[in-house]
């Protein structure tokens, strides 16, 4: 649907909804509760349409069921044209109001920017490049962002004419791609937004273009992002490849590795010593981040395919922290979690995760984990002589893995 100038009266604004979610197939866009426009599916912008100038009530439903999902009362010019940007954090619908009435730059440049609202991706660099440029021969990035639980848009920057390649990295990591726009064109005089919005994992980014009062092409990430939780008893050794990409090579249970990214929908090829596991059910989404847990006996193994949530907190001083049952034996008890004397965690069975749990950041924090099987904890944090300090705006798994008889504890910082 691509958009057109028109729109409204002079004494309206013009606006428009482009629909950048993840789980909503067709949004609605109300003004004052009248429908003024419907349906908008994903990946897709409106045509303009005139919404009353002012502060007018924006209200966002979700056009297939017709459940409201978010309202906003942005301050509108007459005669003016906006874009509402809708997408999806932690769950959550949110949205961002964009002016389109800057100054067409001159003839012979193009001008770009940067709107990044994917802020669980924390910081990030932003490299505008030529499609065949290799980074490491890049002194610096084109844009940077700090971590922020805002939405932040950088300034426009000006270009030739041409074709460009728009690379998302962790910050300072050029190895760390969160997204990767191949090709961008950009004509002279446009005016061009690349906006950046969370996936499913909340590490990675999705992206699209925008022109100024013009059409939106998406760009949604084809990667996903998975580590092997080994959890195979005698001291087994696993490794798992995803399509031609190798994420564990020989690792000796118990462990857990890095994230690799991956394709998505690639196929997991996964061993244990040197013999054939069945792949789990489901497949490696676009945009999530994922654990492969490999447990059990070496010569009877299974792997689990388990979603993670790494999108931080929206209070930054709170972490998320949840509960991974790895044990192996004949008899396999569901375990418990306190953290700081109260259950977040409650009957996890083995081969699962728990919920998370957000938390208040604390300096000095205690962690026990119950077994039905013993009066006494199988793990604690007070066993240790250093304070256990876990910080806000973070996300946390404690893996408890291996032989039900000899348990092993593995913190984890996932975000």
């Amino acid at each position: 649907m691509a958009a057109c100038g028109g729109g409204g009266s002079s004494s309206q604004a013009s606006v428009r909804l482009l629909n950048a979610t993840v789980t909503h197939p067709n949004l609605s866009l109300l003004s004052n509760s009248s429908s003024v426009a419907s349906p908008v599916p994903i990946d897709t912008v409106s045509n303009f349409v005139g919404v009353d100038s002012g502060s007018p009530t924006l209200q966002i439903n979700d056009a297939d069921t017709g459940t409201a999902l978010v309202t906003t009362s942005p301050s509108l010019s007459s005669s003016q044209h906006y874009v509402v940007v809708a997408y999806e954090s932690g769950g959550s619908l949110r949205t961002a109001v964009i002016q389109e009435d800057n100054a067409a730059p001159t003839t012979g440049t193009a001008v770009l920017r940067v709107f990044d609202a994917a802020t669980d991706a924390g910081a990030v660099d932003v490299y505008v490049t030529d499609p065949a440029t290799d980074l490491a021969t890049v002194s610096s990035p084109t844009f940077s962002f700090p971590a922020s639980t805002q939405a932040q848009s950088g300034v426009f920057l000006s270009f030739a004419p041409g074709t460009y390649r728009v690379r998302v990295v962790g910050s300072g990591n050029i190895a760390d791609l969160r997204l990767d726009i191949p090709s961008i064109v950009l004509a002279s005089q446009q005016l061009a937004t690349v906006f950046l919005t969370p996936t499913s994992g909340g590490t990675l980014a999705n992206g699209g273009v925008l022109l100024q009062q013009g059409a939106y092409t998406a760009s949604r990430n084809t990667s996903a992002r998975i580590r092997v939780a080994a959890a195979v008893t005698s001291g087994a050794s696993v490794s798992v490849s995803a399509g031609a990409t190798a994420i564990a090579a020989g690792v000796i249970s118990p462990a857990v590795g890095a994230y690799t990214t991956v394709p998505s929908g690639a196929a997991l090829n996964i061993s244990v010593n040197g013999a054939s596991v069945a792949a789990p059910a489901g497949t490696l989404t676009a945009g999530s981040d994922s654990t492969l847990l490999v447990y059990g006996n070496a010569g009877s193994a299974t792997a689990r395919l388990i979603a993670d949530d790494n999108h931080v907190p929206t209070v930054a001083t709170n972490y998320k922290i949840r509960l991974l049952n790895g044990l192996t034996g004949a008899v396999t008890p569901p375990l418990t979690m306190d953290v700081n004397f109260a259950v977040v965690a409650s009957n996890i069975v083995a081969g699962t995760a728990s919920p998370y749990a957000v938390i208040g950041a604390s300096t000095s924090t205690q962690i026990d984990v119950f077994s039905p099987t013993s009066v006494n904890p199988i793990y604690t944090s007070s066993s240790s002589t250093i304070p256990l300090a876990l910080p806000g705006a973070s996300v946390f798994t404690l893996f408890i893995l291996g032989d039900v008889n000899a348990p092993v504890h593995l913190l984890r910082k996932d975000r």
